[in-house]
């Protein structure tokens, strides 16, 4: 098959800086690090807790046993991925762009649809990883525990100060066994650390005792009861109407609602008309209060409504990065149930030998869901380029960003170039500044929709190479009127009428050559 845009020469590789990296996850954001980093010639370790690649892509029938995923000692599933689960993407745009998704191929041997289920796409991924000769970078099985940032003591080319600090990075295999050895912790110093953990794993919950989708497998459980589901993004949406197959009544209640405009071509494109809602799905605002241990609910406008069974918090997920915030932050954060103010301060180990420097500290945060402060989504400024998240976006075409943040953190790696520090944190800032002033809530800071076909376009600048082709774009905003048109059925609804675009992905595709 054809390469990527982003293939080098060997002669090229040679004037690049080679970095030993480590990449933390084997999920799709993952597998992407590890193919742009290898295409630039850098040395890559890419260390998965899991057995297999894909990530949240890789369906675990098991739940945990605290169902709101707030219990420390609790076993943790890293999955949420549910039975039913087919994308709300075609094919053909979610795939990454050096590896076609085509609909014409089934990756799995059984599901060839447009918007296929989970196994399909957790094949296509090991097939990604296959095709790039990656599965030889990752390590299955071993969980990243500590990353700590070292800096040597001035020297006459200061490193840090051009790449930032290396990272002492403390694994350990998750298999338990007698043999102390074998689960004894490895460390190993790198010279930068791509954080590619994700964020559909740790539950975001409103204060209650039911359950998060997170835990949410089937609907076998749900018959003829009264269930409130919080949260009307794509998991929320798709729970609702497949627990009102057998459920007596769903309310799908979402904070800020107001009843939505009929018209497919109003609105954003992931609403959906109030008329495509099951008979006994109602739509409601936010919760304002549980009483009776949930007994009764009552929501936001006032509306009270006695008698819940169950309430479904698919009210998403929290960015967490354990590796990176050391034992005693993570255990108050646990034991307190508060994920969502994770604070991450290092003072650097220093290594022996050079002269006295003045320490400093490198700082990230993810609080209320907003990492920061983070220069384009991807770098801290005091700790870039060493330093990278790969992923944060959502409400995104993931895949095909993926590999362009990679793309852009691997060509950093080897050549430099970003901005001063203090410029990259004055961008951030003033991207923070932003939201207030729009008044967009700082949970919504990492949200894109129609903004993100810019954002890969600078991506696309910064690495040097034309954009993504405008098929992608056309292809995402007819999937939204098609959702709003037919919300039921949009995922089988042919013919399709994105056919220009869907022709030019084929002809795109065709440069890919088996």
């Amino acid at each position: 098959m054809a390469t990527s845009s982003s293939s080098s020469s060997t002669a090229a590789h040679a004037s690049r800086r080679v970095a030993k990296v480590a990449v933390v996850g084997a999920g799709a954001a993952g597998l992407a690090a590890a193919k742009e980093l290898r295409e630039f010639g850098h040395d890559v370790r890419v260390f998965e807790k899991g057995r297999d690649v894909g990530g949240v892509w890789v369906y675990d029938a098991a739940v945990e046993d605290d169902a709101l995923g707030v219990d420390p000692n609790r076993a943790i599933v890293h999955s949420s991925v549910y039975a039913s689960l087919r994308t709300n993407l075609p094919r053909e745009v979610m795939g990454y762009a050096s590896f076609p998704f085509a609909s014409s191929k089934s990756f799995s041997g059984s599901d060839d649809r447009r918007f296929c289920g989970h196994e399909e796409v957790r094949a296509y991924l090991r097939a990604y990883a296959t095709r790039h000769d990656l599965l030889d970078a990752i390590s299955l099985g071993e969980e990243v525990t500590d990353a700590t940032p070292v800096v040597a003591k001035a020297s006459d080319d200061d490193d840090a100060t051009r790449w930032g600090p290396k990272w002492r990075v403390t694994t350990r295999s998750v298999e338990k066994g007698d043999d102390d050895d074998a689960n004894a912790a490895v460390v190993e110093t790198f010279d930068a650390l791509v954080v590619c953990n994700g964020h559909y794993s740790v539950p975001r919950t409103w204060p209650g005792t039911q359950t998060h989708s997170h835990n949410y497998r089937t609907p076998e459980g749900f018959e003829g009861k009264t269930v409130v589901v919080l949260g009307a993004m794509a998991s929320g949406e798709d729970l609702a109407r497949e627990i009102a197959t057998r459920a007596k009544t769903v309310h799908l209640a979402a904070r800020g609602w107001t009843p939505p405009r009929e018209g497919p071509e109003d609105g954003d494109p992931g609403d959906f008309p109030a008329s495509s809602y099951p008979r006994n799905c109602v739509l409601r605002p936010g919760i304002a209060e549980l009483r009776s241990e949930g007994v009764a609910v009552v929501f936001e406008d006032g509306a009270i409504v006695e008698g819940v069974d169950a309430v479904v918090y698919a009210t998403g997920y929290h960015y967490v990065f354990p590796f990176l915030e050391g034992e005693t932050d993570r255990e108050k954060s646990l034991r307190i149930g508060v994920h969502h103010a994770s604070a991450v301060v290092w003072e650097p180990v220093y290594l022996e030998g050079g002269g006295e420097t003045e320490k400093k500290a490198f700082s990230v945060a993810a609080v209320d869901n907003c990492v920061s402060p983070l220069y384009k989504h991807v770098f801290p400024p005091r700790s870039a380029p060493s330093l990278s998240f790969i992923g944060l976006p959502w409400k995104v075409v993931p895949f095909p960003q993926f590999e362009l943040q990679a793309r852009w953190i691997a060509k950093t790696l080897a050549e430099g170039g970003l901005p001063s520090r203090e410029a990259m944190a004055e961008e951030a800032a003033a991207f923070e500044e932003s939201l207030a002033r729009d008044g967009v809530a700082r949970r919504h800071a990492h949200r894109m929709g129609e903004t993100q076909f810019a954002y890969n376009d600078e991506l696309s600048t910064l690495c040097g190479e034309e954009p993504l082709a405008g098929w992608r774009a056309e292809m995402y905003r007819a999937t939204g009127r098609r959702k709003r048109s037919k919300p039921t059925e949009y995922r089988d609804a042919a013919p399709w009428d994105d056919e220009a675009a869907r022709e030019a992905a084929r002809e795109e595709f065709a440069r890919f050559i088996d």
